[in-house]
């Protein structure tokens, strides 16, 4: 395996990766409504570019990137949703 294809599978194989992430989300009733709508989104996309998978040509690649960047971005937002230690949910008020 060359290098450019070495980086190609690293790619795919995180783009695999945040796809599960994504695809437990829109289940999860503890995840914001416009979150759970976002992930599924990007779960729909994954699941079209994987069809192709191996066999994609270059504006299939670009998607494939893209879509990798756009997962990457999105998990930080699970980050901004507000919560608070088990212990302090008496202590601190919502």
């Amino acid at each position: 395996m060359d290098l450019n294809e070495a980086r190609n599978a690293m790619k795919v194989g995180v783009l695999s990766d945040l796809s599960v992430i994504c695809k437990r989300l829109p289940d999860d009733p503890a995840v914001p409504d416009d979150l759970r709508a976002r992930a599924r989104e990007m779960v729909e996309e994954f699941d079209v570019l994987a069809e192709d998978r191996g066999r994609g040509n270059p504006i299939e690649h670009f998607e494939g990137e893209t879509l990798l960047i756009r997962m990457a971005r999105f998990l930080p937002s699970l980050v901004e949703v507000r919560t608070t230690p088990e212990d302090a949910r008496g202590v601190l008020q919502e």
